[in-house]
């Protein structure tokens, strides 16, 4: 198999990621570093390194989910030592989150080993849905209804899939494309501060009553029917 495809996997980072790992000289395969990210693998008889690192595809797949409290790091590691998601979670090889949460986020983060569904849930071009219950520091207005239009935020154009009002101050947003603090810099723009963003759902996984900073392995029903949902056409 090419080498981008074994490296997602296995796990270690998606695809159009793996390309950058390969032309930085990070990826080596029987101890040579390689430079085209479409050289051919044997997953049994070769040796291939990420980073000093060897790298094998699980043999058993694990699919967990974490409510993860606001101030935690979405990382393996983080230079500055504040405590990150790993210190909550057990380590198990080739486990990575799937997308992120930023530090003053919370909610929903889906972890596994198994490479295509971390493929699948990450690439933009599959526009997979992403709930949010926002808290805003004031009653939201009826132009935040506008931002399923879409508005311009610096180079960036940002949409919401839908928006739902409840009672108070509290909003549910669902995306689609998930780039870069999207629902800060939308309402932001339009100058709505946030007390709490929380993730609720990635398709049909939903954070029900898991509780902040605890976790679950996702049952295998839950599992088959997000493959189903995303894997189908």
């Amino acid at each position: 198999m090419r080498i981008v495809r074994f490296l997602a996997r296995a796990g270690i980072t998606s695809r159009r990621k793996a390309i950058d790992l390969i032309k930085q000289g990070l990826v080596k395969v029987n101890g040579e570093p390689i430079s085209n990210p479409w050289t051919s693998v044997n997953q049994l008889h070769d040796k291939i390194t990420v980073c000093g690192k060897e790298v094998k595809i699980p043999e058993k797949l694990t699919y967990i989910m974490l409510n993860k409290p606001k101030g935690i790091i979405t990382t393996c590691k983080d230079e500055f030592e504040r405590k990150t998601i790993f210190n909550i979670i057990p380590t198990i090889d080739g486990l990575v989150p799937v997308g992120r949460l930023d530090e003053n986020s919370e909610g929903l983060l889906i972890l596994t080993n198994d490479g295509y569904l971390v493929h699948k849930l990450t690439h933009p071009s599959f526009k997979i849905e992403k709930e949010y219950k926002i808290i805003l520091t004031r009653k939201p207005g009826d132009e935040i209804k506008n931002l399923t239009k879409g508005i311009r935020v610096g180079k960036d154009y940002l949409k919401a899939s839908s928006i739902r009002f409840v009672k108070g101050n509290t909003i549910f947003i669902t995306l689609k494309e998930g780039k870069n603090r999207e629902i800060r810099r939308m309402l932001g723009s339009l100058d709505y501060n946030i007390n709490r963003l929380i993730r609720i759902r990635i398709v049909n996984i939903e954070i029900g009553n898991l509780k902040v900073g605890r976790w679950r392995e996702i049952s295998p029903n839950e599992i088959s029917e997000l493959k189903r949902l995303i894997y189908e056409p």
